[in-house]
């Protein structure tokens, strides 16, 4: 009865402050102040329900006002940060779970893993590096401190999913729920998908890049694939399978080729520790196969994108040896090589987040930024994530989580692959999903089969 009474009155207060600024706003900025109040008000009561908000709004949530510049000193590739609808809500279910908290007047309830550590190292040296870039003039307070609370929200993220979840079946119905919405993303790959001319497949509300869809698409895909190999149900297996098949061709025609690394390195990853070898490797065999009879099996223009990389062109090109690379390939190349000598300026914390220009390596942008210390935290990292999620799949009991478990150490492997040449683990429509699923995995010894409940661990 208390909870509905304070629901209430903050119902009451909201909808005040809707009808008096109404007049004043966007339509758009109304839309998400509602939004927000709804999420913030879902949260408090059931926050659970709030985290199926956030699963939806992954892949579905449209930018909302104007993107930010990255205020990079002294670059003229700038870049920019957007702001999107989940964004919005994350910070919503946030504020809820804070003020259910204080309203319980109990801990904050966040489940102790492995990984806790490793990211408080990690958070630690961006933000010690970036107030050195500050003060030595390489980094905007500014941009440099809304770029590190942007990468951060993802570990908030991850926090969250440790502070709610108390089931082994919300983890089932939350791992379904994200299969759900990639079935989605796929229907919406395929009204996309043209033969003939040059359209990239990219996810909804990412007109420009079809990179970060192909590396969702992998992660997924990874997931989905431990599940068919750990889970002998028919009734699972069938329509994963299918799953499967069904996200072939949006992946193919993104036409981005870290996406196809990360897709053959998630496959070697399964081959190396799976127990169902024959069936990987036969996959990875039919793809050999697939690619050595290409011109027969793939579209001209896949074939194009994949060999273009080493095509000699008109123009601007590196050589390597005797193979010499695309412009696109080229210009990442020229940025690695920039990396490491803003790098050997300061080796040891780099020159701060946004202290140097735009670097599509999640590993160079990192030296770079954060030097030595930051990128061996952020390795400690994955590390981490990667020794815990063995340790689940090892010993969970349960066939769909433990394929789940399966599915995420290969798909992280997969996305390391990706990062060598794009910023994966900070790119919201890879890391959001890879973040929550570490939460759900992570949690999965942590839960009572027979309790709805246990005893949290503060952090």
């Amino acid at each position: 009865m208390r909870n509905k009474i304070l629901v209430f009155i903050a119902a009451l207060v909201g909808v005040y402050y809707v009808i008096n600024t109404a007049g004043n706003v966007q339509t758009s900025t109304l839309a998400t102040i509602i939004v927000f109040l709804v999420t913030l008000g879902i949260s408090f009561v059931r926050g659970v329900d709030a985290l199926y908000i956030i699963i939806f709004a992954m892949l579905f949530s449209p930018e909302i006002g104007t993107s930010l510049s990255s205020g990079r000193i002294g670059s003229s590739d700038a870049g920019v940060i957007t702001l999107r609808l989940e964004d919005i809500l994350l910070v919503a279910v946030g504020c809820g779970w804070l003020l259910r908290t204080a309203y319980d007047k109990r801990q904050f309830g966040v489940v102790r893993t492995g990984v806790s550590t490793a990211i408080g190292a990690y958070i630690a040296a961006c933000v010690v590096a970036t107030m050195l870039g500050v003060i030595g003039g390489t980094v905007n307070l500014k941009t440099g401190i809304i770029h590190n609370l942007k990468f951060f929200e993802y570990f908030f993220l991850f926090f969250m999913i440790l502070a709610h979840v108390r089931s082994k079946k919300i983890i089932t119905r939350m791992l379904i729920a994200m299969m759900v919405v990639f079935f989605l993303a796929m229907i919406f790959g395929y009204t996309q998908i043209e033969l003939t001319g040059t359209r990239r497949v990219t996810a909804p509300f990412d007109l420009n890049e079809p990179n970060t869809f192909g590396g969702y698409i992998v992660l997924l895909m990874c997931v989905i694939f431990g599940i068919v190999l750990a889970d002998p149900r028919i009734r699972v297996r069938g329509p994963l399978i299918l799953l499967l098949l069904f996200a072939l061709p949006p992946l193919l025609f993104t036409l981005s080729r870290a996406s196809y690394m990360a897709f053959i390195a998630g496959c070697l990853a399964f081959l190396a520790v799976s127990q169902q070898r024959i069936i990987v490797g036969a996959i990875i065999i039919g793809m050999l196969a697939v690619s050595l009879i290409g011109v027969i099996m793939l579209p001209a223009k896949v074939q194009k994108r994949i060999t273009g990389t080493f095509r000699m062109e008109s123009e601007y090109h590196v050589k390597i040896g005797s193979v010499d690379l695309d412009a696109s390939a080229s210009a990442r190349i020229v940025s690695y090589q920039e990396a490491i000598r803003v790098w050997q300026k300061s080796p040891l914390l780099g020159l701060g987040v946004t202290g140097t220009h735009f670097i599509d390596s999640q590993y160079f942008r990192l030296l770079a930024e954060t030097g030595l210390i930051g990128l061996s935290a952020f390795l400690f990292i994955l590390w981490r994530l990667l020794s815990e999620t063995w340790k689940v799949y090892k010993q969970c009991e349960d066939y769909f989580l433990k394929g789940a478990a399966l599915g995420l150490f290969c798909g992280i492997i997969a996305m390391m692959a990706h990062a060598i040449s794009a910023n994966s683990f900070i790119i919201i429509r890879i890391a959001e999903p890879l973040w929550l699923m570490a939460g759900l995995i992570l949690l999965i010894p942590k839960l009572d089969d027979a309790a709805e409940t246990m005893t949290p661990v503060a952090i």
